[in-house]
This record gives structure tokens, C-alpha cells and sequence, in this order.
């Protein structure tokens, strides 16, 4: 049980976190994001908008009943490739430039401006540039040539089939046109017209394909009503010449009589055999049957000659014959097919027709304005988050109490709220604590003051050095609040060790010129003579003096250390103001003379290695580290952010009085 409580305040601190990083950024992603949509706004709304009208036809794959010749109009490939034929068709340039011609697109505003783009993305890469040079008078670059009628024309045609696209309709008939223009009214045209332009070629393909089989039928008859005429000439001088009346009544008579003859010479021979058995070889009537016998034969051999000479006759009257029904034949089939294609001719039946006519659209299709606003707006809101995490995450400043302590591990003495340093003089950020206005700070000081009191109750700090990682994060404002604060309840002495850009002096309120740390080191003026009296903060202060050529080597010196000495004598607590680690070292000299080091960093402003740098170095001279001070804390941003810090400052019993 405690362990899921514990997994869930970790996401609960998680969320709370992403939430703070959103809420940190919000302005910078809100700018952002109104910026980009404004942007995209303007770009969109002054581009061109454009029109999509679309027709449809519809593919009718059967010709007319009259038209039996089906290679006349290519209909015998597949029904696919048939539909993508025609699917080419309507997109071939020579319907565009049908279009074109039918139209005089050449002298339409739109298809110039078309003309136009086409010539321009033709040109070589090098003319935005030419252009360029030429605005700014670099160079003087000569008008080009426009271009001839042809290439206006060709120009136009390739910028009419650009803007059209045609598509076939899945398992259907169906091909759809779609044209897209400037004007909603020319997209419907244009796409009535590229669809009637395909049915009327179409069409007039068809008339022109029929002529031609027409007129080539007309010369193969007369070929053929020849072969026929010359055929049946043959035949009949063939029948003449032999005198053929009936060759199949002759073969028939001619077989009669090779039975009779063939029965006679059986006879015969049986006569003459008979005689034989009854009379010798030379009786006349032997001799008379012999003849007889012979003479059969004869006849009979004379009768097979006649009979094979008519079935010659035969098989040639009949190839003769054959030829004349076939060349017939042919010459009736052709004459058939001639008629019915010349019938064609004027058969009004186009293989397609305009199942719906595009009209005008109401709406552009693109851009789709509002839609790329809201985009662009979405979008520059996730940009603007992404970067705004990709900030967090490469900030390398302090923004809370707790990136203080996460990542320079050190002791926290407490915080500095931000004033409004914008209304108070140099003078008056210096006495913030003494500023009735300004409680919260008061407070923080009253918190670091009591920390470094009681971190110290045995062996207090008499001398408490401030000091910061590099200028500008608020060390000499702090270190005089300090020195303030401290004064209400003890003798109290501000060193301006700073000795190389001595400012305190003058924010104090002292001129120029005055007597300090350095003449006392130098041993041109005693102690009491460069110590002078804040009477408005109530403490001491010690200013720097004459500006020395070798800082170092005085805050080194025994003198300096002597001077320290005596000064710890007179006073409860010393607070030394010196330069930042980062940039010179006499922050790590005098660090070596000081009880407590009080570090400060500047919130939102110090860079994390910066500090963790300067610390490094005062720890490798064993510095007497106090703890850290982080400054300039905005208060109210924290709170917008979800840094809850509204309990860290209690102005109870401070706000009327001096709060002691």
C-alpha cells in the first residue's frame, strides 16, 4: 500500500512538473504559436484558390448489330485492356490539342498564366538569381525572346494535361474526368469539353476506320468478281472444247456397255469352249467362235479406253467447278460485309456517352484554408511545447531552492526575493531591508542573518565573506542588506574589498576620493581616520580607497591580515564584500581571513557549471563555505509556475515595524 502511495505522488510530482515547464513558457509558446498561425493565415488566404469539376463517361463495350467485321474497330483484345485503351485515350495529347484548337485556349487569361509558369520552369535554375542581381543593379540582363505561336501552343497543351487527371472506376465502365482551374466555371467546361472530345474522336475515328474498310472492300470485290468471271469462262470453253453436255449420263451409258461387253466376251468364251471339246483346231466353226472370242475383247478393251478417258474429263470439270463456287463464295461474302459496312457509315453510335456533366463547384478544393490555419496552429502549439521542454531541459540555471540544492550539494542559507529595482535608485537597492515596501526581503534577510548566527553560537563569525560566481548577480546588494540586518543587533563593520571595481563607496552614498582598505594597508592613514559611519543603515563602512596596481598582492600581505586582526577587535561581525570567484582571485585570498563564505546566485541567470566551478575552487582552498544565497527570486513567477514558496516568508510582526 505505501508503495503504490509512493508511485503515485511520483506522478503526481512528474505532472506537476511538466505543468510548471508549460506554464513557465506559456507566453513565449502562445507567441509562437499566434505568430505562426498569423503566418500561415496570411500565406493562405492570399494564395490562388482552385476548382475541381469532374465528368464521367461511360465505356460501352458492344458495337452495333450491323457492324459484323469485329477487327474493324479493335474490339477483339481483353475487356481490360480495352477499358485502359480508352482510359489512354482521353488522356493523349491529341485530345488536348483538339481541345485547345475547339477552344482557342491560347487566348484564354488562365491557360496565359499557365503559359507563363510552364516557360518559367524552363528556364535555367540561375534566373532567380539573374532576377535578383538585376533588382539590385548588379547586372544588365536583356529581355528574353517570347516564344513562337508553336511553342505557345505546345506550352498550353502540357498545361491543360496537367490540370487534368482521369481515372477508372473500379469494376464499373466508368471513367471519371477531372479539371482543375482557377474559375469553377472553366473547370466545368474544360471537363465537358475534353469528354465530348473524346466521343466525337472516337466517333470520327470510327466513320474514318469504316470508309476505309469500305473503299478497300470496293477494290477486293472487283478482284474477286473477276477471278469469279474468269473462273466460269474456263469452265465453260473447258465443256466446250470437249464437248461435255452431261459427263455424268456419258460415264454412265459408257459403264452400261462394259457390262454388255464383258457378258458377251463370257459368252464367246464359253461357246468357243464348248466347240473345242467337240471340234478340232481347224473347223470353221472352231475358227468362228475363236473370232468371235476375239473380237469381244477387243471391244471390251476398246470401251475401258473410253470410260477412263471420260472419268479425265470428269475430275477436270469438276476442279474447274470448284473453283467457280469457291471465287463465288468468296465474291458473295465480301459483297455481304460490303454493305453492311457501307451502311455503318451512317450509323451514328459512338462507343461512349457522358454519363454526368461536371458543374461549376461551389468550393474550392484547395487550399483547404481553415483546415491549414488549424494546423499550423496545432502544430506551432506542439512546437512551441517541444521546445519549451527541449529549453528545460538544456536551462542549466537556477530556478528553486531545490536546483540549488540538487545540483551544487551544498548547504542552502535561504532566498532573495526580486524588487522592483526598475523604480528605486542605486542608492535605495542597497537599503532594501530599511525599505518599509519591501517586507518579503526583509524577511529573507532576517532568515540569513539567523542561519549564520546560529550555525555559529560557539565560535561565532565575526568575518563574513560575500561573494558570487561573476558580476551581476547581486553580491554588493546583498552583502550591504546583510551588513544592514546584522547592525540592528550588533556592532556591525562592510569592507569594500572589491579593488578593482570599488562601486560600494559611491552606492553608499559616499564621493569620490575617500580613505580606505588600501591606505591602511599602505600605512598613509590610520584605521580611524578611513572608517566612516552609515547612519541611516547603522553599521561601519570600510570603502576600498585609492584603486592599488596589485590587488593581490595587498590582500596577501601581513599588513592586510594585521589590519583584519585589529578590526575583529573592535567589532561584533565583519562583512567583506569582495570581486566574483570566476573572475579574479581575491575572492580565494580572502577567503582564507573569513569565518563563513556566504555564496550568492543570481535565479534564473547563473549558468550551473559557472557556479559549480567557483565553488570548486574556494573548496580547494578550504573555504569556509557557509552555505549559498540564491537571489533575485521571483516570487510571483514562482507561484504561477507551481513553486509553492508562499509559506518560505512569514511577515508576521514585520510589516508594521522594524522587524528586528
Amino acid at each position: 500500500m505505501q508503495q503504490a502511495n509512493s508511485t503515485n505522488n511520483e506522478e503526481e510530482i512528474d505532472l506537476s512538473h511538466y505543468w510548471g515547464v508549460i506554464s513557465r513558457r506559456k507566453w513565449s509558446i502562445l507567441v509562437l504559436s499566434a505568430l505562426t498561425t498569423l503566418l500561415a493565415a496570411l500565406v493562405v488566404y492570399s494564395m490562388t484558390p482552385y476548382y475541381k469539376a469532374t465528368a464521367t463517361l461511360l465505356i460501352e463495350p458492344q458495337q452495333s448489330k450491323l457492324q459484323s467485321i469485329e477487327d474493324l474497330f479493335g474490339m477483339n483484345g481483353s475487356t481490360y485492356e480495352y477499358y485502359y485503351t480508352q482510359l489512354e485515350l482521353v488522356k493523349s495529347r491529341k485530345l488536348a490539342e483538339k481541345v485547345v484548337r475547339q477552344l482557342n485556349l491560347v487566348e484564354e487569361p488562365e491557360f496565359v498564366g499557365l503559359k507563363e509558369s510552364v516557360k518559367d520552369s524552363l528556364k535555367d535554375p540561375l534566373g532567380p538569381i539573374k532576377k535578383f542581381k538585376q533588382w539590385l543593379s548588379l547586372v544588365d540582363e536583356h529581355k528574353e525572346a517570347p516564344p513562337s505561336e508553336d511553342r505557345t501552343f505546345d506550352m498550353v497543351v502540357t498545361a491543360l494535361q496537367s490540370r487534368l487527371t482521369a481515372e477508372l472506376v473500379k469494376d464499373t465502365q466508368l471513367i471519371t474526368l477531372t479539371f482543375v482551374s482557377e474559375s469553377p466555371k472553366l473547370a466545368a467546361d474544360m471537363a465537358n469539353a475534353l469528354a465530348n472530345a473524346y466521343i466525337d474522336d472516337r466517333l470520327s475515328s470510327r466513320v474514318e476506320m469504316t470508309e476505309d474498310a469500305t473503299q478497300w472492300m470496293e477494290q477486293r470485290l472487283k478482284v474477286l468478281r473477276k477471278n469469279l468471271q474468269d473462273a466460269e469462262k474456263a469452265l465453260q470453253s473447258y465443256k466446250e472444247q470437249e464437248g461435255l453436255v452431261d459427263v455424268k449420263g456419258v460415264s454412265t451409258l459408257t459403264a452400261q456397255e462394259l457390262d454388255e461387253l464383258t457378258s458377251q466376251l463370257v459368252r464367246a468364251k464359253a461357246k468357243y469352249s464348248d466347240l473345242s471339246k467337240t471340234y478340232g483346231p481347224k473347223h470353221p466353226k472352231l475358227i468362228a467362235a475363236r473370232e468371235e472370242v476375239r473380237a469381244a475383247q477387243r471391244e471390251l478393251v476398246k470401251s475401258k479406253g473410253k470410260l477412263q478417258d471420260i472419268g479425265r474429263k470428269e475430275v477436270r470439270l469438276r476442279e474447274l467447278q470448284r473453283q467457280v463456287e469457291s471465287s463465288r463464295q468468296l465474291y458473295d461474302t465480301f459483297l455481304t460485309r460490303q454493305k453492311e459496312t457501307s451502311q455503318s457509315v451512317n450509323l451514328k453510335d459512338p462507343n461512349a456517352r457522358i454519363s454526368d456533366l461536371a458543374i461549376a463547384p461551389l468550393a474550392p478544393f484547395k487550399p483547404k484554408k481553415k483546415l491549414i490555419v488549424m494546423l499550423a496552429f496545432f502544430t506551432s502549439l506542439m512546437l512551441g511545447i517541444l521546445l519549451a521542454f527541449l529549453n528545460e531541459a538544456l536551462d542549466k540555471t537556477f530556478r528553486n531552492l531545490s536546483d540549488v540544492e540538487n545540483k551544487l550539494r551544498q548547504p542552502i542559507l535561504g532566498l532573495l526575493p526580486l524588487f522592483k529595482a526598475d523604480k528605486k535608485t542605486r542608492q535605495e537597492q542597497v537599503f532594501v531591508v530599511l525599505d518599509e515596501k519591501e517586507p518579503t526581503y526583509a524577511e529573507a534577510m532576517r532568515t540569513i542573518r539567523t542561519g549564520l548566527v546560529l550555525s555559529s553560537l560557539d565560535n561565532p563569525h565575526k568575518v563574513i565573506l560575500v561573494t558570487s560566481s561573476i558580476p551581476g548577480e547581486g553580491k554588493s546588494t546583498a552583502s550591504t542588506n546583510l551588513a544592514a540586518m546584522m547592525g540592528k543587533l550588533e556592532k556591525v563593520l562592510l569592507i569594500g574589498a572589491d579593488l578593482r571595481r570599488p562601486t560600494l563607496a559611491k552606492e553608499l552614498g559616499f564621493k569620490g576620493g575617500q580613505l580606505g582598505l588600501t591606505n591602511i594597508v599602505a600605512g598613509t592613514s590610520e584605521i580611524s581616520e578611513c572608517i566612516h559611519r552609515v547612519e541611516r543603515a547603522g553599521f561601519d563602512f570600510l570603502p576600498c580607497g585609492q584603486v592599488p596596481p596589485n590587488p593581490l598582492e595587498l590582500l596577501s600581505s601581513e599588513r592586510f591580515a594585521s589590519m583584519l586582526a585589529t578590526l575583529e577587535k573592535e567589532y561584533d561581525r565583519i562583512v567583506i564584500d569582495s570581486p566574483p570567484v570566476q573572475a579574479v582571485s581575491d575572492a580565494l585570498v580572502l577567503s582564507r581571513y573569513a569565518k563563513a563564505v556566504v555564496y550568492i546566485v543570481a535565479a534564473d541567470s547563473t549558468h550551473e557549471d559557472v557556479a559549480k566551478n567557483g565553488i570548486k575552487r574556494l573548496l580547494q582552498y578550504d573555504a569556509p563555505l557557509a552555505g549559498i544565497v540564491l537571489n533575485k527570486f521571483d516570487t510571483e513567477k514562482s507561484a504561477k509556475y507551481g513553486y509553492d514558496y508562499s509559506g518560505y516568508f512569514d511577515h508576521y510582526g514585520y510589516q508594521g515595524g522594524d522587524g528586528k
